[in-house]
């Protein structure tokens, strides 16, 4: 498993990532996140800088991850590990459903909410597929192996009655945007905040389409997904405002991560604010208030900051 140590994103904060005076060791954490081209390496990046910019005891590695469904499953058996994942695999992890069905997630624990996934189903613009019903006989990537999109990609065909009908292929999602290059798969989906690189990236030499999910299919999943818009002119040639669906994401940890170091990463994240904003533009969208929306329980030290500053946690997450 590949590790990429965090180089600080400005140099003069390097003073002030010295050890600690009283000569204690740091306190060293994993931060599971995403492939490195996607956004959310991006607001992994940012997230570890900010953190250690405000907490100099304490040292972050950012891990690639395939997606979130891993991120989720190694939660189990990491220490000292934060990870990033949609709601519902948390919700289902917890409660012991679907894929998590082997049980034991109980001790995943809230820390903050990140910006939300954005489905994005895309295909080329020369494939003729112009609805997702199109796709039907047709080679299509769900998204990364072992990512959430995956998931999401299946539960919606299925509600639409096509999950059967159509090829999916699963593939590493950098795989999966060279095999629509070459023509080896009409499109393939990415759960990604907007803008999403790799796709601007194949826009910029492929016509592209982003396939949108109709009203009245929307209906059939709108108790598990809120309604989104990627707007027009996102991406290269796509200049129609495309209708889709998102979830929310947040940064969790487990119950075996200390009170003390769960305050600390906490309170740096959210006092060096300024420090994440310039990883991804999307990071200016979070809102501390989407905490509430995380479905797990804060961990005992970050429901201390929360408190410790007069913000309303919901009775829920207590």
């Amino acid at each position: 498993m590949r590790k990429v140590w965090l180089l600080l994103l400005v140099a003069g904060l390097a003073g002030s990532l010295a050890l600690p005076s009283h000569g204690e060791e740091k306190v060293r954490l994993i931060l599971k996140s995403a492939r490195q081209a996607s956004t959310y390496y991006a607001f992994a990046v940012g997230q570890a800088n900010a953190i250690m910019a405000g907490s100099p005891d304490v040292e972050i590695t950012v891990e690639e991850s395939p997606g979130s469904m891993a991120n989720v499953k190694e939660s189990k058996v990491r220490e000292n590990f934060i990870f990033t994942s949609p709601t519902t695999l948390i919700s289902d992890a917890i409660q012991g459903k679907g894929d998590f069905s082997e049980g034991g997630y109980e001790k995943i624990r809230t820390l903050w909410p990140l910006p939300g996934i954005v489905m994005h189903w895309v295909v080329r613009e020369d494939s003729g597929v112009k609805t997702l019903r199109d796709l039907v006989g047709k080679r299509f990537i769900p998204g990364g192996a072992g990512s959430a999109g995956v998931k999401v990609t299946e539960r919606v065909f299925g509600a639409i009655g096509i999950k059967d009908k159509v090829t999916l292929v699963l593939v590493d999602l950098n795989e999966g945007v060279q095999a629509v290059k070459n023509n080896r798969a009409v499109g393939f989906a990415t759960s990604s905040s907007v803008p999403a690189g790799m796709i601007s990236e194949i826009a910029a030499t492929t016509p592209i389409r982003l396939l949108e999910l109709e009203d009245a299919d929307y209906e059939k999943v709108s108790e598990s997904f809120a309604r989104r818009i990627i707007p027009a002119g996102t991406y290269k040639g796509v200049d129609y405002d495309v209708k889709t669906i998102g979830e929310i994401v947040g940064a969790y940890t487990t119950a075996d991560l200390s009170e003390e170091v769960a305050y600390k990463i906490t309170k740096a994240f959210w006092e060096n604010r300024d420090v994440w904003e310039k990883a991804h533009p999307a990071m200016k969208l979070i809102q501390m208030e989407d905490v509430n929306l995380l479905v797990a329980k804060l961990h005992p030290g970050a429901l201390r900051y929360y408190e410790e500053i007069g913000f309303a946690v919901a009775e829920s997450l207590k």
